[in-house]
């Protein structure tokens, strides 16, 4: 009877941890802030350095990029952006995607395209924010091939974007 017991519990165990690693969610929660921005992605995820971004944040798994523009200079580079979904289908635009991808998801819209780099396959879920005067744009990158299991923990993290209020 004892022994029927731990095999049960040695399977539940093996269930779980399947799970999660199918489900992308290894490491614990770490918040990073950039800015008035703040991010919980996970502990597996360190500070990197990328030309043209305010951050960037590498795991085995996927990146994390974030730059920020303001909506002033924007509008003096000759952009006519009256909000956040102007922005998002700017972003779109300069993509070449279709604004039908374009989603909107709690208070950012999101879109996701595939690119080659190199010869590898890389899926791109770009993330599209306001706060004050500045529009965000969040993106992670992962390989192709992982992007359906990575997917569903990009959207949680970007979900878990707040800011401070200045």
């Amino acid at each position: 009877m004892r022994s029927k017991s731990k095999k049960i519990t040695l399977g539940l165990c093996l269930i779980v941890l399947t799970t999660c690693l199918l489900c992308g969610c290894s490491g614990n929660p770490k918040n990073f802030t950039v800015g008035t921005m703040t991010i919980t992605l996970t502990d597996t995820f360190k500070e990197s350095k990328m030309s043209g971004f305010d951050a960037y944040f590498v795991s085995d798994d996927v990146s994390f990029s974030v730059k920020t523009e303001n909506a002033s200079d924007l509008e003096y580079q000759g952009y006519e952006i009256a909000g956040l979904k102007d922005y998002a289908k700017e972003i779109c635009s300069l993509n070449g995607i279709s604004t039908d991808k374009l989603v909107q998801r709690n208070n950012y819209y999101y879109f996701s395209n595939t690119q080659t780099v190199s010869g590898a396959k890389y899926t791109y879920l770009h993330c599209m924010l306001k706060e004050g005067n500045n529009y965000w744009i969040c993106e992670f990158v992962c390989k192709h091939r992982s992007y359906d299991s990575l997917e569903k923990s990009m959207l949680q993290w970007a979900d878990s974007i707040t800011f401070d209020q200045q």
